[in-house]
């Protein structure tokens, strides 16, 4: 039974808007089919692959015999995954895990106060040649080398897909050993051992995870528009988006929730923001917002600029029921007072749901499409649940595009700009 409380308040369309397409429907169908032939996607082999949680097993309690916390080095699908994860689940007897997304040497400063005899270090990069992973590795190993002596590759390990990559090579000359990455695409990696052995490490049930992940894939390789949630999904945005609703807004209300938005930002924007065969643009720009923080900072322009946005709210149920109330005491002092009147005898988790309501029906009220994936807390299989839909739903839409969900060929132009930068002796300055 689904714990992925999914509700589509309005998408925007009919199904008879997408029927009309009967063609394009008909060939996206045929791919779904296709994909239960045999030929699936990477990503949906990795929650029936016995052999990842055996390995992440394995590696978890290495880790926890060696150290009382883990450090992770990656950028990007190497990073965004573990941390959703290690911040969205339930915990329970892990260890600390702290992510390292980026080079920005305020926040790598932070390593100077680590003790490295008592700290796991994991370094991900999936092509083994990532310049900021690399940048991070190689500046950290001489405290390591000089804390740990001959030893402190018994405190390292590296996952990579290409063993003869460069970093695969490092790894080698210092005998560190490597984990290896499945043949499946940086955003789409969550669910392997990139995600997995961060969460196992913290304390996170990641068999249930890989249980949600397990059911909800079956509903998305249907070839059925009603009973798909992927497919219905996917269609929904497409259309909006060939009505230039293509902001997509991940809107959290759940502290645990936060990184959802962070993780799918890059699901979307590198799945899908390129060209088709025809050289025409395409593409949903992502955005990350925070309830009810950026009620005070976007909702303006939610509703009264531009109708280019479709909504995504990510919800904690729990929340209500927790956070304290306003004292009886208290509030008969300030009863009178028109603001304060509202809040009395409710606690901040009640105020925290009104909030979300609100604002969610503004949006609905102004014939705004909005969906809500309702998770509760930790919720590991409602957890696995949401990622395989999300993917599903990327690489789905994707298809209706006519565009690679796989690739990301732009992205090479700015890191050859970057690697001229550094050959210039004015990068100093």
């Amino acid at each position: 039974m689904s714990k992925l409380g999914l509700q589509i308040e309005d998408s925007g369309f009919a199904t008879a808007d997408i029927q009309k397409d009967a063609e394009l429907l008909n060939l996206v169908k045929g791919r779904i089919k296709y994909w239960n032939m045999g030929s699936m996607p990477p990503f949906m082999t990795l929650p029936t692959d016995k052999n990842i949680l055996k390995t992440v097993q394995k590696w978890r309690k290495k880790i926890c015999k060696r150290a009382n916390q883990l450090i992770v080095f990656g950028i990007g699908g190497s990073s965004l995954g573990g941390e959703m994860l290690v911040n969205g689940l339930k915990t329970k007897g892990g260890l600390p895990v702290k992510f390292y997304d980026n080079v920005d040497p305020n926040t790598l400063s932070n390593l100077n106060k680590v003790d490295w005899r008592k700290t796991f270090l994991l370094v991900v990069s999936k092509s083994g040649g990532t310049a900021e992973t690399l940048s991070q590795f190689l500046t950290t190993l001489p405290a390591l080398q000089n804390r740990l002596g001959s030893d402190f590759n018994q405190h390292v390990a590296i996952i990579t897909e290409n063993r003869k990559s460069d970093i695969g090579k490092i790894a080698k000359i210092l005998n560190i050993p490597i984990i290896d990455h499945p043949a499946v695409g940086g955003r789409f990696s969550a669910l392997s051992v990139v995600g997995l052995l961060p969460a196992a490490v913290a304390g996170a049930d990641i068999a249930e995870l890989l249980d949600g992940a397990k059911f909800m894939l079956k509903k998305c390789l249907l070839a059925d528009f009603e009973t798909n949630p992927a497919l219905r999904g996917a269609a929904s945005q497409y259309l909006m988006n060939k009505k230039a609703k293509n902001i997509s807004v991940y809107m959290s209300y759940g502290q645990k929730l936060d990184r959802v938005a962070a993780w799918q930002s890059q699901l979307l924007g590198e799945s899908l923001g390129k060209t088709d065969v025809e050289g025409k643009p395409h593409g949903l720009t992502p955005v990350a917002a925070r309830g009810v923080t950026d009620q005070h900072s976007q909702l303006q322009l939610y509703l009264d600029g531009p109708s280019d946005k479709q909504f995504t709210f990510l919800f904690d149920p729990k929340s209500t029921n927790s956070g304290r109330k306003i004292s009886k005491k208290l509030s008969k002092n300030f009863k009178k007072l028109k603001s304060v009147t509202p809040l009395i005898g409710r606690s901040t988790g009640e105020l925290f749901k009104a909030e979300f309501l609100g604002t969610r029906d503004a949006l609905i009220n102004r014939k705004l499409p909005v969906r809500t994936f309702n998770i509760a807390t930790g919720d590991a299989f409602a957890f696995g649940e949401m990622i395989i839909l999300l993917e599903s739903e990327t690489v789905i839409m994707a298809e209706f595009l006519g565009v690679d969900a796989y690739d990301q060929p732009a992205v090479e132009d700015s890191k050859i700009r970057a690697r001229v930068y550094l050959t210039q002796e004015s990068i100093k300055k």
